[in-house]
């Protein structure tokens, strides 16, 4: 047999290929499932079109791990919130037709080929759970927004199964996550050594300067949570919690961990390797460390469950050579089973006790769950829309709770409560179903791909890289804030620390596991794909195994990053097996046309629907932010009114209008009435397209409560509590409403619930924080006296009937 060619064992149903190494000349059994990687084939582009789609993705990927996303932060009147939100619709648009780009010039070229991956049935139907969902939700902007920021990578998942049809692109895109996974350890390690210690002095010095722009006053309860993470040091990186900035070290590290195995088979045939293996451990090293560095429990027990998923399927793969299906069923099915046993005895755990074993972010985690739960007993099959769960929340939220959430921190209950359980077959379906595929030995193609085997190409890897660099150099500087002082000692410091480092740990980090880069093409080798493609298939249980107890997963780098692992394992399956896909004969140019056109009605509907709304109320409420600022009230009110007429599904800047007259009426009492009327039509608008917000509710009740219409006020008191039964503050001004109104006895039982509530919380309090002597009310400590005074006082005979011309102390 010729050395360094591909031979295929004869007979039929046979699925083995035997490859000899040029160094060893020795048959490797590769299996059907195998996928060659060249020993340093970084990459290759078929086409202009197919470079351009990569290196889109991988820049969207680079921006949104090096930059802190929060598109659904709860504080939604911020402009930082809103901005966030046309940024992340905009990253998502671009991914979603990109893809649609791609299919474009497949029916334009005329060599259209689409090979099936095994997530558009889940797709499909998670998209027609979004759509039944948002249809019902109560904040239906909301709906819309979350539904298009999550469905950009897994689009994105498609493509790249696509254009990723050699083992150097996938060796690629694991590289440029290893190089991205190092930049956010290195955030990690700068966090841990600089920065949260500057930070801490800071506030020390000057409080209200970390204060004021998150609206926190100090002494509430927002204050005491805001010191309480300030001062926990928590390391995150660029997102937003550090179980994120784990969950995302995870994704790096098996990524990592892949091309480590693939570097030890070349070690294995040529000894002259150990130095760049070598170089591929330490960044492998690197990434663990940064992952135990955020002090992330849960990930880091996630990892260590991946590493054992992973150590299983080589011993298996040792054992067997290729596994077949049921083997690797069974294993998964043990796994799945024993993940699910351990959740029945957690919640049984849960029933008994009140709060699952663990700490205070157990106990926290149980009454999020609890509350959940009772929220999708009441919308069964649809849900409460997509994004809305933080709207829903408050309805079932239990009295001693500390604070509300925007996401139960549990990714199946999270999908279930928001997209009902359509949604959550169809989020299985897109994640399990290609796993399902991977788990089959695939046909292997009738003759050997030399394409795959070439020397990489200098040019296309370098413009990769190249590109990567760019967008974190001139895009990343646009999105981040600088303090804007004049002294150049600290313009450079800033330059240097926010945007230079970060690209420098990058290219250290892509040459760390990329070296060399252009070897001899007499050297290369053949790898098999199963070592690597295991160890990509371990890492997506390990972050859905740590996100049963956080809302990792669906912060949009984590996301992104898990969508293009799933995707690379994807394509080590459908590209290493006789698999042409679907094609069609070229298509006549009318229908070319009829392709076209249709892609243009789908940009079209995507701009007007979706990022043309958020972005002109988004306009609206900033210029309307500025001239209040500046005491311009009428043309602020202006701005106001044309955000609120641009978007006519947010309630969010009806509620921001409505706010605006409500202060403005506090601070000119002459023209007091009017305002409090304008205030009272901005937040009637609000409720009418956020009915389950109970804020607009509350707000609504405060402007008839100022005004002195006590009966319009007491009715939508009432209809805030409804809608958070568990807010003292609510029960309280309810009380003082029925005291004006006369009704002695109602106020009396809303003095008591309010107390009763608060009594309940720091009893909670006192549980989770026993080091502190004294407990931070939620109510208001002199809210709180107040209300135990009136209650004895309305309970003492002789009391008035009537308190309407005398208010309460």
């Amino acid at each position: 047999m010729r050395e360094g060619k591909n031979v295929r064992r004869k007979g039929q149903g046979q699925r083995d290929v035997i490859a000899r190494s040029p160094a060893t000349k020795q048959p490797q059994s590769q299996g059907g499932g195998l996928l060659r990687f060249a020993r340093n084939d970084m990459m290759q582009i078929s086409s202009l079109p197919g470079a351009l789609l990569l290196a889109l993705c991988l820049g969207i990927l680079a921006l949104r791990v090096t930059y802190t996303e929060s598109p659904t932060a709860q504080t939604i009147i911020m402009a930082s919130s809103l901005t966030d939100t046309i940024y992340s619709l905009t990253l998502s648009g671009l991914l979603i037709f990109a893809f649609v780009g791609w299919l474009l010039w497949q029916f334009v070229s005329g060599r259209w080929t689409y090979r099936v991956t095994g997530m558009e049935i889940g797709l499909a139907l998670f998209l027609a759970a979004a759509v039944v969902s948002s249809l019902g939700a109560s904040d239906k902007r909301t709906a819309i927004n979350h539904t298009a920021i999550l469905l950009g990578p897994v689009v994105a998942a498609l493509l790249l199964s696509q254009i990723l049809d050699g083992p150097g692109r996938i060796r690629l895109v694991l590289m440029v996550l290893v190089a991205l996974g190092l930049v956010s350890a290195y955030q990690c390690a700068e966090q841990f050594l600089v920065s949260n210690a500057i930070t801490i002095e800071q506030y020390e010095k000057n409080p209200q300067m970390l204060l004021d722009p998150l609206g926190i006053e100090p002494g509430t309860f927002q204050h005491f949570l805001f010191e309480h993470r300030l001062y926990s040091r928590g390391i995150r990186g660029f997102f937003t919690t550090s179980n994120s900035a784990g969950a995302y070290a995870i994704c790096a590290s098996f990524a990592a961990i892949a091309l480590l195995a693939g570097k030890l088979r070349e070690i294995k045939n040529n000894r002259a390797q150990l130095r760049y293996g070598a170089l591929t451990l330490l960044a492998t090293v690197l990434l663990v460390a940064g992952l135990l560095l955020t002090q992330s429990k849960g990930g880091t027990l996630a990892f260590v469950a991946g590493l054992g998923v992973f150590s299983l399927l080589v011993l298996i793969g040792r054992r067997f050579g290729v596994p077949q299906r049921r083997i690797l069923a069974a294993l998964f099915s043990s796994i799945l089973l024993l993940v699910v046993a351990l959740g029945c005895v957690a919640v049984v755990y849960g029933f008994k006790h009140g709060r699952l074993p663990g700490g205070n972010s157990m106990l926290v985690r149980w009454q999020y769950w609890a509350a959940t739960a009772r929220m999708y007993a009441d919308h069964v099959l649809t849900g409460v829309g997509p994004g809305n769960f933080s709207d829903y929340y408050p309805h079932y939220k239990p009295d001693p709770a500390l604070e509300s959430v925007a996401d139960p921190h549990s990714w199946p209950l999270s999908v279930l409560a928001q997209y009902g359980p359509l949604g959550l077959l169809g989020f299985l379906t897109m994640i399990f179903l290609p796993l399902w595929r991977w788990m089959s030995p695939p046909v292997p193609a009738a003759s050997t791909d030399h394409e795959s085997l070439r020397p990489p190409s200098r040019t296309l890897a370098l413009g990769l890289l190249a590109s990567v660099c760019l967008v974190l150099l001139v895009v990343r500087p646009l999105l981040m804030p600088t303090s804007g002082t004049d002294d150049p000692d600290v313009r450079l410091y800033e330059i240097i620390t926010l945007f230079i480092t970060p690209v420098a740990a990058f290219l250290i980090g892509f040459l760390l596991v990329g070296t060399p880069f252009w070897p001899d093409a007499s050297s290369q080798v053949e790898l098999p794909h199963w070592v690597v493609s295991a160890a990509i298939a371990s890492a997506l249980p390990a972050v859905l195994l740590h996100s049963l107890i956080d809302y990792a997963i669906f912060e949009p780098g984590v996301w992104m990053a898990f969508w293009v692992l799933l995707a690379c394992l994807v394509a080590s399956r459908v590209h290493s097996e006789h698999n042409p896909g679907v094609r069609t004969r070229p298509l006549s140019p009318k229908l070319r046309r009829l392709a076209g056109g249709v892609a243009l009605v789908l940009l079209g509907s995507y701009l007007h629907w979706v990022w043309m709304p958020v972005y002109r109320m988004t306009r609206g409420l900033q210029k309307a932010q500025q001239m209040s600022a500046v005491g311009r009230f009428d043309e602020a009110h202006r701005f106001l009114e044309a955000a609120v007429q641009a978007d006519p599904l947010s309630p969010v800047a009806a509620s921001f209008s409505g706010r605006l007259y409500q202060q403005r009426a506090e601070q000119t009492p002459q023209a007091a009435t009017s305002l409090l009327e304008k205030a009272t039509g901005s937040f009637r608008e609000a409720i009418a397209r956020s009915p389950a917000d109970y804020k607009n509710y509350e707000k609504l009740a405060q402007v008839y409560s100022e005004g002195g219409r006590y009966e319009a006020a007491y009715e939508w008191y009432l209809k805030a509590t409804e809608r958070y039964p568990g807010r003292e503050r609510l029960w309280f001004e309810l009380g003082q409403v029925a005291e004006r109104l006369g009704q002695t006895s109602e106020a009396r039982d809303y003095y008591a619930r309010a107390v009763r509530i608060e009594d309940s919380y720091r009893e909670q309090f006192r549980r989770m924080y026993p080091q502190r002597r004294e407990v931070v009310s939620r109510l208001g400590e002199k809210e709180y006296r107040l209300a135990q005074e009136r209650i004895a006082k309305l309970a003492a005979p002789g009391k008035p009937k009537s308190l309407t011309t005398q208010p309460p102390p």
